[in-house]
Parts: structure tokens; sequence; C-alpha cells
């Protein structure tokens, strides 16, 4: 936050909110929904103090408009202001293209692009299903599932890794401090257990660009790494901030939609039955989903330019916090807003972001999402949730998912 005169402090409008906080994740919705009546653009003094930004017209200019709302994350201040990325509070490395701006953010997209292109991304579909079913398999004769454990977090991990050439088979190494790291608080044997797991991922991550350096395979791991863009080849450490991110992006937030969406329809029966009975509304109900939970909760910019938004005088180095789920609630975007309607339209959400960050692997999330929830409603439609044994992430600064959520239903054969 830019130094500013205590008198200027005073003026601002001041919450004692902290998204991070277990009070935040289990009153979210009634929180946001107050700041967005009295003061959808107000100020916090948690975490070195930051704005929160919660109606839809502002968080979408503010998404929009690169020139002031940088993305940037930096290891040292530049001209004065600190550039913290994404997070709030920030990571301690880089996130490559969501913590990037442009021009160095053009770099890593147009590398990236092929890689989720419309072609690529339907070729994806067949093994999306295959590692659907299989999952479904090792359970179906059981009549009880995690779906967390066993699906939910599984099949997002093992599409990433098949997409990027590495071992299906490793997919909890990848998937489970990926997710342990964003509930899990510092300080904790968790939280340690959670980086060593990072850490190993990192260093295995590493050895598989040095053996495409070495040995070039017909991958999409070897092309990220021999790829050239404006002459030059990506650098080791490049190459390692965009795997991460893929990884993260790929891992984390589909698993957490799907675990909410499953648990809403084991509360919802009357729209469990209506998608089961009508499975051409999945494609809408998706993407009411996606507004209804927000998987990514919020993301943050740093203010470059002094400006206005809401009303309010951000200044140069001021951090946002662009809260997602909150603008996705917007009764002045939305009618009805806290109703899940499965056929809601039009439905201009921003669960993937807006403008030059928007989701690159949005379409490949959707295809998962739904071909997974086809299986879920195909093969065990009865599912009840055991509640007293369900655990959801203690905090939902940035990601809205569950850590367990096991279940029963009607046993059912194999596919095969």
């Amino acid at each position: 936050m830019a130094n500013s005169p205590d008198h200027d402090l005073q003026r601002r409008p001041l919450v004692d909110i902290d998204h991070t906080s277990p009070e935040y994740a289990d009153n979210v919705q009634a929180i946001t929904r107050d700041l967005r009546t009295r003061c959808p653009v107000a100020f916090s003094e948690q975490h070195g103090g930051y704005w929160l930004i919660t109606d839809h017209d502002n968080c979408a200019r503010a998404l929009r408009d690169d020139a002031v709302f940088s993305s940037l994350h930096a290891a040292e201040e530049i001209d004065g202001v600190r550039y913290g990325g994404v997070n709030i509070p920030e990571a301690p490395y880089q996130n490559a293209l969501i913590e990037m701006d442009p021009p160095e953010w053009n770099v890593f997209r147009r590398v990236l692009n092929p890689v989720f292109s419309p072609p690529r991304v339907e070729a994806l579909r067949p093994h999306v299903a295959e590692f659907a079913t299989q999952c479904v398999d090792n359970v179906i004769e059981t009549g009880t599932i995690d779906f967390v454990l066993d699906l939910a977090n599984p099949v997002p991990a093992m599409v990433t890794l098949l997409i990027l050439g590495l071992p299906v088979e490793d997919w909890a190494k990848y998937a489970e401090p990926t997710h342990e790291v964003v509930y899990t608080r510092p300080g904790t044997l968790e939280f340690d257990k959670a980086v060593a797991g990072q850490q190993w991922m990192f260093q295995t991550l590493y050895q598989e660009i040095v053996d495409r350096r070495a040995s070039p395979r017909d991958d999409v791991l070897t092309e990220l790494v021999t790829t050239e863009v404006d002459g030059r080849t990506l650098t080791d450490e490049e190459l390692l901030s965009m795997l991460n991110t893929v990884i993260n992006g790929g891992v984390d937030t589909t698993t957490s939609l799907l675990a909410n969406a499953i648990e809403h329809l084991d509360r919802d029966r009357e729209t469990r039955r209506l998608l089961i009975d009508a499975p051409e509304l999945v494609p809408s109900a998706t993407e009411e989903f996606l507004r209804y939970f927000s998987p990514v909760q919020a993301f943050s910019r740093t203010v470059i330019q002094d400006t206005e938004l809401g009303g309010q005088r951000l200044e140069r180095g001021d951090r946002v916090l662009l809260c997602f789920a909150s603008a996705n609630r917007d009764e002045a975007q939305f009618p009805d807003p806290d109703s899940f309607v499965p056929d809601r339209f039009p439905n201009r959400h921003m669960a993937f972001g807006l403008g030059k960050h928007r989701c690159i692997g949005s379409t490949l999330a959707r295809h998962q999402f739904a071909i997974v929830l086809d299986q879920v409603l195909a093969r065990m439609p009865d599912y009840e949730i055991d509640r007293e044994r369900t655990e959801r992430y203690p905090s939902i600064g940035i990601v809205n998912g569950y850590i367990r959520m096991p279940a029963g239903f009607t046993p059912g054969p194999r596919s095969q």
C-alpha cells in the first residue's frame, strides 16, 4: 500500500475483514452482500492493507484495465512499488502468466495457446471420460465413495498430467500438495508436509525439463521446452513457473467446482432429478455452478496509477482484492442471485476472470466438469453425502473447496 497521511486513511471506508479467516469462509455471502450494499469498494487493514472490490461493475473494470491494475508479482520493488501478484498474502514464488503483465505476458500466452486450443481440448474428451469411468469403477460395487478423494481430485490431476506428458499414475503426488498448500495454515506440520510435496513436484518438473532438452519426445512438455518466441526458448525457471501455473489451475479449481456441485445436488434433490431427466441442461447448469460457487473466490491486483474506483481514491501501490464470488452474486447483474437457476440466461459470470487474464483452460474445465457430473448422475443417482464426516477448506481466501466428502449410494456394476 502506498504511504498516505493518517487523515487520508481515516477517510477510507474501513472494514474489519480478513478474507483468509474461517469466519469469512463461514459467512462469505452475508459479508460480501453487506459490502456490495453499503460500500462495494472498502478498505481492510489486514495483511498490510488492501481494498475489497465486491460489485460486478467495478471488478469487471479492474480486470479489464491492465494499465492501472497490475497482475505482476516481482521479487523486488520496482520504482517504489511492491508488486504482490494475484494473492493476498502474496505467494512465495511467481506464477507464470497469471502474475505477469504485457508484454512479458504475451510471450507466455503465445507459448500456451496451442496447448489449450479447441481441437486439442476436444481430443481430450475420450481421455477425460476414460479417467472418470475408471474412478467410478473403482468404487461402484462398494456403494461408498469419497467424492473428493476418489473422483474430483484424481480426474483433473490425471488429465493435467496427460496433457503435459507426465506419468498419469503420479497424479496424487501432484494433486495432494497442490490442494494442501491452499487450505493448511503456515506454521503447522500439515503445511510443512504440503511444502515438502511441492518441493518434490518442483524438483521432478525440473528433471523432466532437463530430460526433454536432452531427449525431446512427442509431448507437450517437449513442445514447451523447445518452442521459440521472439527468437528464444524459455529458461528452466520460466518453464517451472509455467508448469506450476498449469498444474495449479488444472488440479485445484476443477476439483473445487465438482465438489461444490455434488454437495449442492445432495441438498437440492429437485435439481438433481431435473439434470438426470434432462441431461441437455448440464451445459447451462455448468455455467450456473460456476457463477454460484466461483471455485476461484478472488484474485488481487496492484494499483500502478492513482485512480478512482467506486467513488474511492486508490493510490499507486495500493493492493486490491477482486472478489469474483461476490461479483457473481451481484443483484445488479443477476436477478435473484442467491437462487440456483440451472437454465439461467444470460449468465455473464466472471468465474474464469475477464480480459487478458481470463483463464486459458476454461473450455477444458467445462468439459471435465460436465463429463464427471454425467458419470455421477448416471451411475450413482441416489447418492447421499455423509455430512458429519465431510470437511471443507477452513478458509476460502482464494479457492473454495472441500478436503473430503464421503457418501453412500446403491451399488452398481463396473462399466466392463
